[in-house]
């Protein structure tokens, strides 16, 4: 095992000298080329990430893919204006793209077109009607939110998910300021997760017409107005649904939060930004199986086959990708499944302490194999919200006992025992009385005259 575990590490190592484990191919699509200036300093910390961007328009033709491999390993969309996609492109390429494993960062705005509301409807994703904005007074920010009250201070502390491996909140120094569409995510994708979402006096609106008196109800407001989301695929691409370009633009990166009423803060879009698509383009939250044995106990190779009724020890390795490198990955909730169609057994593993020049993490457990035989599967089937999904499963034989590996006598069959050593004993007290306990052998009998 430990010849395993030092080839699948080094393995690991090769990996891990580029910051992101999907690779460092971007390519930004942009309404037009003269947006690039609004994103500047975004482009300085992906490329001090070491991404290679590629940033077109969408007049520009793009191919995604070829001769069946992909050409970029990641797709930032910050064109929500675009009516149609660049020639070689299609709603349908960009699934294909998520489905080859490549990671998607798409942002909206108020003026949000058909094209990008379909994309993300194949992901159960709904963004509001165009020219809708998220509306706040009493969370707006005073200096960019003066006029409508469509720029809003949102409060990470009450108003974001507590997934740190996703976004974590200590690391956010101050709220976020946000100005653009709302969306929903539907809940019953278990892929999906809301990440930032309005306060409860938010609500989503047309925000072109604010003069005007409503004559209906908002389709979304408060809580139900998701800012940000994310999805995990089974694949384990990550995509990131933004209702906001502006979030990410130089202007709101560097303009503090002023909210309504409360003091002047540094904000947290630069930061939150930088965990976003550090989790989207896997730079973090990344597990590996590094390694997988199983024996009996007191043993150290794998058998050719279990028997029923064994004891036996399982042990895996798990590695987590962070800080571009690999660590020893930590938890209590790590379970093994013995499966054969339904699982017979099913028990926590306990991770084994770790020391200082440990690699990986290793969890463990012994269990006595059921009394039944057939071919059975051991499966670690970890999926846990902003980790990627392990699936680890290993194929065994559990065989029955031979006709010479059964018990002499077994309790159960007791009464049988006692039954049969009865009829022993009494053939034998039949047969000494019919023999020797008969007449006098001596007494002679006489004829009547």
């Amino acid at each position: 095992m430990r010849a395993s575990i030092l080839l699948s590490t080094l393995a690991l190592a090769l990996v891990a000298q580029a910051s992101s484990l999907t690779g460092p191919r971007a390519l930004v699509l942009l309404d037009t080329l003269d947006d690039a200036d609004v994103y500047t300093d975004l482009w300085s910390d992906l490329e001090g990430r070491h991404f290679n961007l590629t940033i077109n328009d969408v007049s520009s033709p793009v191919s995604l893919t070829k001769y069946d491999r992909r050409l970029y390993d990641h797709l930032i969309f910050l064109a929500p204006k675009m009516k149609e996609y660049p020639k070689g492109m299609s709603a349908k390429a960009v699934v294909g793209f998520v489905a080859e494993g490549g990671n998607v960062i798409l942002a909206g705005s108020s003026e949000l077109a058909n094209p990008l509301r379909e994309l993300s409807r194949e992901f159960d994703v709904e963004y509001d009607n165009r020219y809708t904005s998220v509306l706040d007074h009493f969370n707006y920010d005073k200096e960019l939110g003066q006029a409508k009250h469509d720029a809003i201070v949102v409060d990470p502390s009450t108003h974001m998910s507590k997934i740190d491996a996703i976004v974590p909140q200590d690391k956010l120094p101050g709220p976020i300021l946000f100005r653009g569409i709302g969306h929903s995510a539907s809940p019953k994708n278990s892929l999906l997760t809301p990440i930032l979402w309005a306060p409860q006096e938010a609500y989503s609106w047309e925000s072109v017409n604010l003069d005007e008196s409503a004559d209906q109800d908002p389709l979304i407001a408060g809580k139900d107005i998701s800012l940000v989301s994310v999805m995990q695929a089974r694949n384990n691409a990550r995509i990131a649904f933004l209702g906001s370009t502006e979030m990410l633009s130089d202007a709101f990166f560097g303009a503090p939060a002023k909210k309504q009423g409360g003091k002047e803060s540094v904000n947290g879009n630069r930061k939150f930004i930088e965990e976003l698509t550090k989790w989207t383009f896997q730079e973090k939250s990344a597990l590996d199986v590094v390694a997988v044995q199983h024996h009996m106990v007191g043993e150290e190779e794998a058998p050719a086959h279990y028997r029923i009724k064994d004891n036996m020890t399982y042990t895996i390795s798990l590695a987590e990708y962070h800080d571009g490198e690999w660590h020893p990955f930590s938890a209590n909730d790590v379970q093994l499944e013995l499966i054969m169609l339904d699982p017979y057994v099913r028990k926590t593993l306990e991770q084994v302490e770790l020391d200082d020049q440990a690699t990986v993490g290793t969890f463990t457990t012994t269990l006595q194999l059921p009394d039944q035989y057939g071919v059975f599967k051991f499966m670690v089937n970890y999926k846990r919200p902003g980790l990627t999904y392990i699936e680890s499963v290993t194929t065994v034989g559990i065989h029955p006992f031979r006709h010479d590996q059964y018990p002499r006598f077994i309790s159960q069959a007791k009464p049988y025992y006692t039954s049969a050593a009865s009829m022993g004993v009494g053939l034998l007290i039949f047969s000494f009385v019919y023999l020797w306990g008969g007449l006098d052998s001596s007494v002679k009998t006489t004829k009547k005259a």
